[in-house]
Order: C-alpha cells, then sequence, then structure tokens
C-alpha cells in the first residue's frame, strides 16, 4: 500500500470502521488529512507505510490490512477493517521532548465504528492512565519497589495540574494546546521514573550485580583489530560489563570452517576475557544475512562459532531483529518462516552444544511505523509465542533506534507488554542508537538540529531505564560503539564521558 499522504480517500468503504478525528498541533492550529500525516512525520524523508499509525484491538492484534484516513473539507476519519473496537498508535512530537510512539484506546476499553476523538485529549489522557499505572506497581508490588523523588513527585503533581487545567478548557483548539502541555509534562515525569527506578535497582547490591551494560563491536572491528589493544583499554574503563560481539559475514568462509577465519577473533576474545568483561557473541547480524541463507547453513555457523568459543562466551545472540524485513536485502529478502526456521535451529544447536549456554533473540522496535501488518514487534511476538518460534530462547531483547522508529513514552509500556508475553523469558534492551552520520533523517529527539545533543540524552536516559525493565537483565548494547564513542575523535571522547559518568550513576 502507498503511503497514507497518498492514501487520502473521498469515502470508506461501505465495511469499514471510522473514528472521527479532531486534531491540532501544539499552536492549536488545525491537523486535518495531509496536515496530520505531515505532523508525524520523520524530518527529511516521507513518512512510513500507513504514516505510522497502527490500530489493533485492545491485545494488540492487528486489525485487518493498513488502516487509512478518509478526508473532507470539514472533517478527518481513521477508517479500519477488522476488529470492532480497536486502540491506536502513532508517532508523536512531544513539545521540548522529542518523538514518541503515543496511545490512545478510550480508558482500556477501545474505540468503535462512529466514535469522535479529540486527538490531543485522547493521547494525554492514555498516557497519563498508563503512567498512572505504571507508577503504582513500581511504588508498591515491585520488587525491589521504587522510592520517589522529590522530582518525580514534583513532576507527576505538575502533570496532574496540567490535566486537570487542559480539562477545563472548552474550546477545541485551546482544549488541544493544553493537554500538549500536560503530554509534556507526562514524558517527563515518566523518564525520570523509569531512570529513578532504574538507579535504585542498579544500587542494590544484590540485583545490581547480575545487570549488563554493553557496548557493541560490530563487523567493522576487522579493519580496526590492529589497534584493539586501545579499543580493549577503553572498553574496560568505560564501566561496561559486556560487549556484545557481532563476527563479520565471512562470505569466503560463511560457516567459519577454516581456522583462519577466527584468527582475527581470538585476540579480541583474549583480550575481553582478560579484562573480565562479560561477551555476547552475535552468530549473524541482521544486516548480514546472505540471500541464500538456510536453516542447515545457519546452524553450521553457529556450531564452529560455538565449539570455538563455548568456553569463554557464554551467550549467543542467534536471533538479531527477526521480526525485520530486509534480510537478505530489498529485492531478495528472505522468507518470514525461513527467518523463524533458522533462529529455532542456531538456538537448537546452541543448546545441543552446552544446555548451560545462553541463547539471545533481539527483536526490532517498531509498530506503525513497519510497512505491513504482521513484522511489528508486539504482533510478530504473539504469533512467534504461538508458533514456538522463542521456545528455545532464554533471553529476549529488544533493539531500539528512534530515529526510525520513535519510542520515547512507549518505552515503559512496551517492555510490560513483552513481559506479559514472554512471562518466562528474561528481558534486555539490545542494541540500540540515534543516528548513525551527522545529519538527521528520521524522527528527531529534543531538536531536529542537536544530532550530538539527542544521542548523548539517549545514552543517558535508556542506559538507566533498561534497569527497570520487567523481568530484566538491564542491557543496553550501544550499536555505533565504533563510531561515536571510540572513533578517536574529540565527539568520541566527549560520548564516553557521558557513558562513563551515567555508569558511575548506576553503580559500576
Amino acid at each position: 500500500m502507498r503511503a497514507l499522504a497518498i492514501l487520502l480517500a473521498l469515502a470508506a468503504p461501505a465495511s469499514a470502521k471510522t473514528l472521527t478525528i479532531e486534531a491540532y498541533d501544539a499552536a492549536g492550529q488545525p491537523l486535518n488529512g495531509p496536515a496530520l500525516v505531515a505532523y508525524v512525520a520523520p524530518h527529511a524523508k516521507k513518512p512510513p507505510e500507513a504514516g505510522g499509525v497502527f490500530v489493533s484491538d485492545i491485545d494488540d492484534t492487528p486489525a485487518t490490512g493498513r488502516p487509512w484516513l478518509v478526508s473532507s473539507a470539514s472533517s478527518t476519519q481513521l477508517a479500519w477493517s477488522g476488529p470492532l473496537r480497536v486502540k491506536i498508535s502513532l508517532p508523536w512530537p512531544v513539545q521540548d521532548d522529542g518523538f514518541s510512539t503515543v496511545t490512545l484506546d478510550n480508558g482500556g476499553q477501545g474505540y468503535a465504528d462512529g466514535d469522535k476523538v479529540l486527538l490531543n485529549e485522547a493521547i494525554a489522557e492514555t498516557e497519563w492512565r498508563l503512567f498512572k499505572e505504571s507508577w503504582e506497581h513500581r511504588s508498591t508490588t515491585w520488587e525491589p519497589s521504587w522510592k520517589p523523588g522529590r522530582k518525580a513527585k514534583e513532576q507527576q503533581a505538575a502533570s496532574q495540574e496540567a490535566l486537570a487545567a487542559a480539562k477545563r478548557e472548552t474550546e477545541p483548539y485551546k482544549k488541544a494546546i493544553a493537554y500538549e502541555k500536560a503530554l509534556t509534562r507526562i514524558s517527563a515525569a515518566w523518564a525520570t521514573m523509569l531512570f529513578e527506578h532504574g538507579s535504585q535497582i542498579a544500587t542494590t547490591p544484590k540485583i545490581g550485580a547480575t545487570l549488563r551494560w554493553g557496548l557493541t563491536l560490530d563487523e567493522s572491528l576487522s579493519a580496526r583489530v590492529a589497534d584493539f589493544d586501545v579499543i580493549a583499554k577503553k572498553l574496560g574503563s568505560s564501566g561496561a560489563n559486556w560487549v556484545r560481539l557481532v563476527f563479520r559475514k565471512n562470505s569466503e568462509d560463511f560457516a567459519y570452517a577454516e581456522p583462519k577465519s577466527f584468527i582475527e577473533y581470538d585476540a579480541v576474545v583474549a583480550e575481553l576475557t582478560k579484562r573480565k568483561l562479560h561477551i555476547m557473541g552475535s552468530v549473524l547480524d541482521s544486516t548480514m544475512w546472505p540471500r541464500d541463507v538456510d536453516s542447515s547453513r545457519l546452524s553450521e555457523r553457529t556450531k564452529n562459532l560455538v565449539m570455538k568459543y563455548k568456553d569463554v562466551i557464554r551467550s549467543w545472540e542467534v536471533g538479531s531483529e527477526p521480526n525485520g524485513n530486509w534480510q537478505g536485502g530489498g529485492r531478495g529478502a528472505i522468507a518470514d518462516d525461513v527467518i523463524a526456521k533458522c533462529v529455532q535451529a542456531s538456538a537448537a544447536e546452541v543448546k545441543r552444544i552446552d544446555s548451560s549456554l545462553e541463547t539471545v533473540a533481539t527483536l526490532y522496535w517498531w509498530e506503525g511505523t513497519a510497512n505491513d501488518d504482521h513484522h511489528p514487534t508486539l504482533a510478530w511476538t504473539r504469533k512467534a509465542v504461538w508458533e514456538g518460534t522463542l521456545k528455545q530462547i532464554d533471553v529476549v531483547g529488544l533493539a531500539v533506534f528512534p530515529d526510525d522508529n520513535p519510542m520515547g513514552l512507549a518505552f515503559d509500556t512496551t517492555f510490560r507488554r513483552l513481559h506479559a508475553l514472554l512471562p518466562t523469558k528474561k528481558l534486555l534492551l539490545g542494541s540500540f542508537g540515534y543516528v548513525e552520520g551527522k545529519d538527521l533523517d528520521g524522527y528527531w529527539w529534543l531538536d531536529p538540529a542537536d544530532v550530538d545533543g539527542a544521542r548523548k540524552d539517549l545514552l543517558i536516559l535508556y542506559s538507566g531505564s533498561a534497569a527497570s525493565i520487567p523481568g530484566g537483565l538491564g542491557g543496553g548494547f550501544w550499536w555505533p560503539t565504533l563510531t561515536t564513542m571510540l572513533n578517536g575523535g574529540r565527539d568520541g571522547e566527549s560520548m564516553f564521558r557521558i557513558y562513563r559518568r551515567t555508569m558511575d550513576r548506576l553503580g559500576r
């Protein structure tokens, strides 16, 4: 289907269900049809499929097909097929903060055909309810429970006051402006809660010792093996206790069947081990899948890597973003069932070699920003649970790249939903990063013009928040370590200092 900006029809099909939307930007200007799509679009590139809008039933099962807008001079309607009652998520710019994936669900009851909604109000009220639920859970039944600090309490009170002020407004555009201000307050309060609770958990001796904070050495490491002693020294002093080591594609020996294929990694593994850094070996990163891979080829690669390093690498990522749709390249993308079989076979091979070895699958975060209705994170996970794809997986991570697919306010609720779907699995924040180059070409955080500032803010926020994931191991394997932190430049040193100070705050 084409982008939502193009899918502005004159009327909905007779079988469709519709929700009438009234929306305004933060300045109170009306958002109808194309203006709404433009408002939620990423910076400097066209909106994703369906503009990032995602419609599902209350249990996260996607609506049939993709939603579309029905626009006229007097109204805008969101149309969908399938469920009788739905909740909706979409990218949304939060003032003074950045893009989040936000939800509106009508008090948890969902919306039905013919309902009407002031979008700004519905978003703020839903996020406020979800925030309060998390606050209550964290401060009462969570172990160890959260002890709200002064700042968190002040922000919670400010959010409540802002919502009360919004409710008192009578004109829709003024009400929308007020609700946007309230949403900003809620976002700040939620971020404070997550980092504060994460810090308290991280500094609890017994639990803190089990948490992981990591940096990633991607396949470009092979070009820097000669100066790895410098890289290793920085890693050892960073405060990280884990390293995600991505084994390169190795086209000339994909299966790592030849002894020479290990030469460059032997010294790396030995040096990391000497510095008491735990290693998670990534068997095959999602960007490196050859088009002709199948379960037998990946099993062979897994076997050879694990047999070589099993005494020192006790954790193996056997699924890298399996709910992505780019493995094998655009034209030759690998079929979903092949990817699922590869993950299952690779996990089985690890367990066959040594059942005490840990298996990890790192899912990719996206919902409405996915370009179909079966790869979104929660929908894919529900199907994977039913099909047994993750049966022999011990730990499930989540890869988060907010410039491609906003997270923000959705961080807490997403991990809570994953925990509900995967109650027997440990969870962690997997790969994460923000803008690989210097210029933003996606959703902004903090300021579209300040990539460096946004990158540092997210590095701090998500490192701390990772410790407050339900059933979690912490995590946060910063993906562009070699390019943004250990690049030998002044910008890298600045990032390194930010990371080191964050680890200090978390008791590392």
